[in-house]
């Protein structure tokens, strides 16, 4: 297919797939093998590219294959101009999950995937038995890069400054509370107060690539501005596993309160609402501008919504502690 002039010369639709793919990958072989092309042929088409925009594009420094800032300010502009390719080409009739096939990659915090992966997996087998769901832990670090690459479809967690190309829709706010263990040998009273959580040591939890979730951060903070600090007594890589720790020792922990809850069913532990104001720890769905306008991924998100709508419902209590907006 030949397209628009570039320099004055015409260039075929499909350079713009392998300018996106060598912009993404950073590498010849890789984008090669993103669009199942041969090495030379996707060398050739660097060559041709550079020679269009008269620019190298891709640059070896110590790091490896690094994008020039004219590659740059291109990797945005050939995004939005391929999004328009394919809604121009897509299938014009109404999507029907039932006729999906592929694999949708998920990431989410091990609290979300706990109560929303079930959840979800049982939606897609039901209602789009070809598609495979491919759950991952959330890594925030890398959260935007993985998006971008392609090699994530949906993030579920903590995420805050959503750059550009990205979106971002706030799924609930979570409310923190304190767990303890029933038969804790100084605590007794229902409320708990300022010195007697100060007093104690406490499980912290923490989240990939940082030594703290995010959850916890929150308390840092709130601690931090009366001049507070907590004494850790362990501290553990995934929040699933604090409740029982807490619930055979004589720590504290603080988590989502529906965390709590979910794990107050299972284990002799007794929730207490915290005895400071806290930051609201919202959790947010972000995909990026390539799966946009999919019909599918559209879909997908939409029953990521409903389910959490149902399971913010079912979280509602009266008993005077906090639980999910």
């Amino acid at each position: 297919m030949i397209g628009p002039k570039m320099g004055g010369e015409r260039i075929e639709i499909g350079l713009l797939y392998c300018l996106e793919a060598l912009l993404s990958e950073r590498s010849v072989t890789r984008a090669a093998n993103r669009l199942g092309m041969s090495q030379p042929g996707m060398s050739n088409a660097l060559n041709r590219l550079r020679h269009l925009t008269r620019d190298p594009l891709l640059v070896r420094t110590g790091k490896g294959m690094e994008l020039t800032p004219r590659a740059v300010e291109l990797a945005v502009l050939v995004k939005s101009g391929l999004s328009v390719f394919d809604d121009i080409f897509s299938d014009p009739r109404p999507f029907e999950p039932a006729r999906a096939e592929g694999v949708i990659t998920v990431a989410m915090s091990d609290s979300m995937a706990l109560e929303l992966g079930p959840r979800l997996t049982a939606r897609l087998d039901r209602e789009a038995p070809a598609l495979c769901l491919h759950i991952q832990r959330l890594d925030q670090a890398n959260l935007f890069s993985l998006l971008a690459e392609g090699k994530l479809d949906l993030g579920i967690g903590y995420a805050t400054s959503v750059p550009e190309q990205m979106y971002a829709s706030d799924l609930l706010s979570q409310s923190l509370s304190a767990i303890r263990a029933n038969d804790h040998p100084r605590i007794r009273d229902r409320r708990l107060s300022l010195d007697t959580f100060m007093r104690e040591r406490h499980v912290l939890t923490a989240a990939p690539r940082h030594s703290i979730s995010w959850a916890e951060s929150s308390v840092a903070d709130a601690l931090k501005a009366r001049n507070l600090v907590r004494t850790v007594g362990a501290r553990v890589n995934s929040i699933l596993l604090a409740p029982p720790i807490v619930a055979s020792s004589g720590m504290l922990c603080t988590m989502p309160t529906w965390l709590a809850r979910r794990s107050q069913a299972v284990l002799p532990i007794t929730l207490h609402a915290l005895p400071f104001e806290t930051a609201a720890f919202k959790t947010t769905m972000v995909w990026h501008e390539r799966t946009h306008r999919q019909a599918l991924h559209q879909w997908v998100r939409g029953v990521v919504r409903e389910l959490v709508k149902t399971l913010c419902e079912g979280c509602q209590h009266t008993d005077g502690l906090p639980h999910l907006a």
